[in-house]
Parts: C-alpha cells; sequence; structure tokens
C-alpha cells in the first residue's frame, strides 16, 4: 500500500485543524465531524488547546483512502509553538498549506510557505472555508499568486449558486464550465512543460490524454516545479474527496522520495538511505510526550527498513541499544497496537530511556545519524519560585519532564541573582508551559520579571586598612591588613596581587585574605550587586603571634574591601545585549526607532534576500517581553536573536532609582 506522510501547516485559527477533521471524517476515519468550539477534534485533544480553541502541540492521525495510507500531522500555526512545527517538517514529505477565504494570506501562512520552500517538500495551498466567502473568488487567487507565486496552479475552482458553495469543480476533468477553460488549458500546458515527449505531443497535437496529463503533473510537483491549489469547505466537507483523491494520486508516497542523508557514527563519514522497506531500519524521533497511562512516548518516523514488536533497536545518536516493546499508531489521543512497522509509516513506542526528540534510530550493525533538529534561542524569560516551600525537588523533575516534551523551553539558574529562569518562543508559550507545570506534572510556581544582573564597579583608586581584632577568654582573634583598589578594564572581573614583604603577614594568613576578598566582591556598597572590574593589592599588614588565625585575616580583608570600594567612586554597571532583528525592509524605520527608544544602538543593517537583518546593541533592562513588543509591532513579521555581549555603566538618574528601591527595601 502506498503510504503518504502530509504536514497541514497555515496561519493560527485559519482553518487547518477543521481541515484534518474532515479529511478524516470523509475517508471514514471518524463517524462524526468534530468542533473546535465543542473541544472534541481528533487533533486538538489537549486541555489547553481545548481551553484556548487552538492547536499547539503537533497532533497525529492515520486514516485509508482508496488504496493510499494517509499519516496526517497536524502544526500549530501560532509562532510561539515553531518548535512543533519544526518537529513535523522532519517526519513529513508534503505539505498542504491551508488558507482562510475569509483572512487571506496572514503572517503564518508566508512562514509555513517559507518553512517548505526551505525543507525542499512537495506543496499543495488548500483554500478553506470558502462557504463564508461572500464576493467574487477570483481577487483572492490573483492575492495567492501574487504572494506565493506563479508556480501556483489551480485544479480545482469553487462553483457558487445564489451566493453559496456548491462544490469544487475539477479541472482535471474532460468537461469542465466555459469560463474556467483557461485554467484546464494551463494545467495541460504545465503537465506537458514537464516532459519532452509530452511537450512534444503537445505542439503537435494540441492535447494530452488523462493519464498524460496525471502523469506530468505527478512528475512536477515531485520535483516541486509547480504548487497545486484546491478549495472548498471543510465545515460543509465541501471539495474535501477531491483533495483525498488528489493525494492519493498525485503526492509523493514514501517509495518515490529521495535518498535521505546521514553520518556514518562509525566511520565519521557521509551516508545515504534510499527510502524502500528492504534498507536498513532507519527512523527519526520527531516528537516526545509524556504520556499519564503509559509514560513516556516517543513518536518517530520509519524511512527504511522493516521492524517488530519486542525487538531492538539502536540510538545512534545516544549509542545505545534499546529493548522495544509494542509499537503504538497514533490517532489523536488514542494509541493502537501493531505489531509490525516500516518504511514511512509513523508510530510510537513507550519507554525508551536514552531517547530524545530529534535522535536517529536504526539497525545496531548500520548506523547513521540524521540532520538532527535545530530550535530556535528561546526569546521570552520569566523568573520562577514554588508556590510552597520544600518542593524544590519536585519542581526539578516537572522542569525536566517539561524539557523532554518541549525543546524550546529552557530553565536554568541565574548565578548572578539567584532566580530561577524559564526561557522560551513567546509569552503565551510560557504562559501555556507554566500551566502545564502544574495540570500535568503537580508543580506549581510564581511567575515573575526576571531580575536584570546589574553588577558594580569603582572608578577611582583607595587604599584603606581592615582590622579585626576580639577579645574573649583564652585565645583571642586577631587580624590587620592593607589594602589598595584600582578599577580595571571593562570585562576583566578581577585580579589579587599580594606585595606583602618581610613577613609582615605570615603566608599562611595570605589565602584567607584573598577569601574574604573575593566573598566580599559578591555583594557591593550601592544596591548589594556583585563587584566586578577591579584589582586588590595587599600591601601591608600585622599579626599576632598567639591569636592571628585565617578566618581572622578573612574578617579583616572582608572589612577592608567594603571600606575601599566606598572610598573608591563606585557605580552600577547594566548588561548590554547584542541583538539581530530580521524584519521586511517595510518596517526597519520602525524597528530603528524602537531600539533608539529603548537605548539601543543601531550597529549595522544587512540584505538578507527578502529581509534585513539589524544589528545592534541594547541594555538587557530594556529588553523585557521583547520578542512580544517586536511581534506587535511588525504584525509578526520579525524575527529576534540576542546574546549577552558586555556590561556598560548605568546612567546616573537610572543609578539613583536602583539605589532608592534599595533603601526603601531595606527600610
Amino acid at each position: 500500500m502506498k503510504k503518504i506522510n502530509i504536514g497541514v501547516l497555515g496561519h493560527s485559527k485559519s482553518g487547518k485543524t477543521l481541515l484534518s477533521e474532515a479529511i478524516l471524517y470523509k475517508s471514514g476515519a471518524i463517524s462524526r465531524l468534530g468542533s473546535i468550539l465543542e473541544g472534541n477534534t481528533v487533533m486538538d485533544s489537549d486541555s489547553e488547546e481545548i481551553k484556548r480553541g487552538m492547536s499547539i502541540s503537533l497532533g497525529v492521525a492515520w486514516t485509508k483512502w482508496k488504496d493510499t495510507l494517509l499519516n496526517l500531522i497536524d502544526a500549530p500555526g501560532y509562532a510561539d509553538f515553531i518548535g512543533e512545527v519544526i518537529g513535523t517538517l522532519s517526519a513529513i514529505d508534503n505539505v498542504i498549506i491551508n488558507i482562510s477565504a475569509i483572512e487571506g494570506i496572514e503572517v503564518g501562512t508566508e512562514k509555513a510557505w517559507i518553512q517548505a520552500q526551505e525543507k525542499r517538500l512537495p506543496t499543495v495551498i488548500f483554500v478553506n472555508r470558502l462557504d463564508e466567502l461572500e464576493g467574487d473568488f477570483f481577487p483572492l487567487l490573483k492575492t495567492v499568486i501574487k504572494a506565493l507565486g506563479k508556480t501556483i496552479l489551480p485544479i480545482n475552482l469553487p462553483f457558487f449558486e445564489n451566493g453559496k458553495l456548491k462544490k469544487a469543480v475539477n479541472l482535471l476533468s474532460g468537461q469542465v464550465p466555459t469560463n474556467y477553460s483557461d485554467y484546464r488549458e494551463k494545467i495541460i500546458e504545465t503537465a506537458a512543460e514537464g516532459d519532452d515527449t509530452l511537450l512534444n505531443k503537445y505542439l503537435e497535437e494540441g492535447s494530452l490524454t488523462e493519464e498524460e496529463i496525471k502523469a506530468g503533473l505527478k512528475k512536477a510537483i515531485l520535483e516541486r516545479k509547480i504548487v497545486p491549489l484546491l478549495c472548498g469547505s471543510s465545515l460543509q466537507t465541501i471539495g474535501i474527496e477531491p483533495l483525498l483523491d488528489f493525494m492519493g494520486l498525485f503526492l509523493p508516497g514514501n517509495e518515490s522520495l529521495p535518498e535521505i542523508a546521514g553520518i556514518n557514527p562509525k566511520t565519521n563519514r557521509k551516508e545515504a538511505r534510499f527510502c524502500s522497506a528492504n534498507g536498513p531500519f532507519t527512523a527519526f524521533v520527531f516528537k516526545t510526550v509524556l504520556d499519564p497511562f503509559v509514560g513516556k512516548l516517543s513518536y518517530f518516523r520509519i524511512f527504511s527498513g522493516q521492524i517488530s514488536s519486542n525487538s531492538s533497536i539502536y540510538n545512534a545518536t545516544a549509542g545505545k541499544k534499546e529493548r522495544i516493546g509494542q509499537f503504538l499508531r497514533i490517532f489523536g489521543k488514542k494509541q493502537e497496537a501493531v505489531s509490525q512497522a516500516g518504511a514511512g509509516d509513523i508510530v510510537a513506542v513507550a519507554k525508551l530511556s536514552s531517547v530524545q526528540t530529534g535522535d536517529t534510530l536504526t539497525d545496531t550493525n548500520q548506523p547513521i545519524i540524521l540532520t538532527p533538529l535545530k530550535f530556535p534561542e528561546p526569546a521570552i524569560t520569566f523568573s520562577l519560585k514554588p508556590m510552597k516551600k520544600g518542593v524544590e525537588d519536585k519542581l526539578a523533575a516537572a522542569f525536566s519532564k517539561l524539557r523532554e516534551e518541549d525543546r524550546t523551553i529552557n530553565v536554568s539558574r541565574d548565578s548572578e541573582t539567584g532566580e530561577t529562569i524559564i526561557s522560551g518562543v513567546g509569552d503565551l508559550h510560557l504562559d501555556i508551559s507554566i500551566n502545564r507545570l502544574k495540570d500535568k506534572f503537580g508543580a506549581e510556581v510564581i511567575k515573575g520579571i526576571p531580575k536584570v544582573a546589574y553588577k558594580e564597579t569603582i572608578t577611582a583608586i583607595a587604599s584603606v586598612q581592615g582590622k579585626y581584632k576580639r577579645q574573649t577568654g583564652g585565645h583571642g582573634q586577631y587580624g590587620d591588613v592593607w589594602l589598595r583598589v584600582a578599577p580595571l578594564p571593562r570585562g576583566k572581573g578581577f585580579e589579587f596581587v599580594n606585595e606583602i614583604k618581610g613577613g609582615a603577614i605570615p603566608g599562611q594568613y595570605i589565602p584567607g585574605v584573598e577569601k574574604g576578598v573575593t566573598e566580599a566582591m559578591g555583594k557591593g556598597v550601592l544596591a548589594d550587586y556583585p563587584l566586578t572590574d577591579l584589582k586588590v593589592t595587599l600591601y601591608d599588614g600585622s599579626f599576632h603571634t598567639v591569636d592571628s588565625s585565617e578566618i581572622a585575616f578573612k574578617i579583616a580583608a572582608s572589612l577592608a574591601l567594603k571600606k575601599a570600594v566606598l572610598q573608591a567612586k563606585p557605580i552600577l554597571l547594566e548588561p548590554i545585549m547584542s541583538v539581530e532583528v530580521s524584519v521586511p525592509q517595510e518596517f526597519v524605520g520602525d524597528i530603528i526607532g524602537d531600539i533608539n527608544a529603548k537605548r539601543g544602538k543601531v550597529l549595522s543593517i544587512e540584505t538578507r534576500q527578502n529581509h534585513q537583518l539589524v544589528k545592534a546593541l541594547l541594555p538587557l533592562a530594556e529588553m523585557v517581553n521583547y520578542a512580544t513588543g517586536l511581534r506587535s509591532l511588525t504584525k509578526g513579521k520579525a524575527e529576534s536573536r540576542r546574546s549577552f555581549s558586555y556590561y556598560e555603566v548605568l546612567p546616573g538618574h537610572l543609578s539613583k532609582k536602583i539605589m532608592e528601591a534599595k533603601e526603601k527595601k531595606d527600610g
């Protein structure tokens, strides 16, 4: 049986999930058409998806249509869930881009188009929701062709009667309405252009047989020379059967695909695998789900070979052998046990301990590692703290599980501020992730704005004495040091110099002095931020033969450092981030204005294909929710990356605010 793997992509709430639902309904996989409002569709089964009426995770289902097995993956359209789209693209061979006839080309449409083009996947456009269209269809068709390119080829067109959608007219049929004849002729010309023999016949005879047209179109679709466009209504299930027929006849199945490439971990050389059931077992893990009943589920797409349940596989990425149990075929939230799986199948296996999303599973003797998934860097951060004390271990385990399911999430501890930081793609992404921590993994947290990791430094030289003397019954404590502090160039950190001569301080106490200095640097004198970029020189002191100790010199050094810093004109430093914004030309002015308003500095603007790359420096304090603001400013068409660059002097009026806030807090 022919196996076709198809991803359904498009803008959020454009009708993607309902298109998948209509395909499953018309093909007999389900007996009733689900509803987004009722929360009972196959693909959107997560509680957050039902509550919000939108796809959050990729959904997997399968169906049969005539002699074809269709594996469907419904990917989220909202930009915050790009990780799910990346997983989808690694498992499919064809893309259906769903376009709403009401909204037309949207940001999610353009991104889906770019992603399909970058992956070089045969692509079909489906114009949906035509039952809601008021007016002429053809201006919309012109807009789609103008936005996405002249390779778009209408395969069917809508027929309206008294303003209501009645059917999709099949242009492949020999009989089409007169006003659609030009579109029919365009299909024949396109089929002929892909093959010299067909072209010669068409030029000589002016026509092709139905089989010749089909052969020409199949070749053109596989080679991505055309993008077929079909239309209809998921809600009315109009145009769905023609879409099913078209997918079964024209889209390439597993055996028609070009070979896949990877690296042999034994030889570190490139190798290729043919997508055939007769080849060595090769599969790619594109999704991990932690199921409350069966535990960890690894979803994978098999590219070559066959395998049976209750056998062994090799995780080539991790270099570990795994025993597998029962294969599961996924249908939304349902799982069906199958005894065998082969090339072209999408299945899941429970409890593979070493396996993570992005791993390659192979035959032990013929390993290969396919191209790993590349996820975007997190753009939004929040601080987290447990709702209740004493649950840190439980929270750490929940973070680990969340990260295992979603590779675009990162949880870390900021060594500067001591906060637990969660990072993700966007505000909605993190809100949902935090909800999942509670609802799925039983860990309740409080979300906050992360503290900015300010630092303190000095701008002058100062020399002071620090003496610690304490007398009690028996031995006392005595330590006496003279320290000189001086500023270092930005980014140099800390330098300790021992200039003691003549035994003013015995050598065994010097480590205590340095330790006292470094510990005192952890909390500055202005607003308790760490000290940096200073040189501390120990140049004199005294000791007591009985009462001196390392701890006494440590305390003396700590006291001396605090006094010296106060005299050395301390200032606050703020972290500066290096930012790159990829944006269409039309929004460059808005981006520059926003950067300037945030105390930033534009470094350069470079042309990159259809976008401009704006490189800039921005204070971290000005970047709270920056990605969300950027999305709003550019209608979702901009993407940004950021990384730490350096520390810079914080302007005086802002330093004053921070110190006043610290004084108020201390009471």
